[in-house]
């Protein structure tokens, strides 16, 4: 048995190593995580505008806030979870579950206010 001649044609040329490039418009998780920390601010601002309202309708009407003002701080308490467990979330869950939570965040954030706003008491 004889062992086979080796190859007299010249090898491929190699592809010049370009990276791929890569899409602007993905899902990005560090942009959604600058989300959620800029959530914190907001909930500062949330806060004040709440008091503002509650203490409204406490010196212009009879001198208690209606029964949704209760909700209202409730639903600004939890939207710092929210944005907690967002900026927290590991990578196996994927980028939907971050999204959501920061979706939560911000409807919490903006619960608040409006809750206290809408309470006709």
């Amino acid at each position: 048995m004889s062992t086979p001649a080796p190859s007299t044609s010249p090898a491929p040329a190699s592809a010049p190593a370009v990276p791929p490039r890569s899409d602007p418009f993905a899902p990005s998780k560090a942009a959604l995580r600058v989300f959620a920390l800029l959530g914190f601010p907001l909930l500062a601002v949330a806060w004040v505008l709440f008091a503002i309202i509650v203490l409204h309708q406490a010196y212009s009407g009879d001198g208690a806030s209606g029964p949704l003002a209760g909700a209202a701080q409730v639903a600004l308490m939890l939207s710092p979870v929210a944005g907690l467990a967002s900026f927290c979330i590991p990578d196996t869950p994927g980028y939907r579950a971050r999204r959501t939570t920061i979706w939560i965040q911000y409807g919490l954030l903006v619960a608040g206010p409006v809750l206290a706003a809408v309470d006709f008491s």
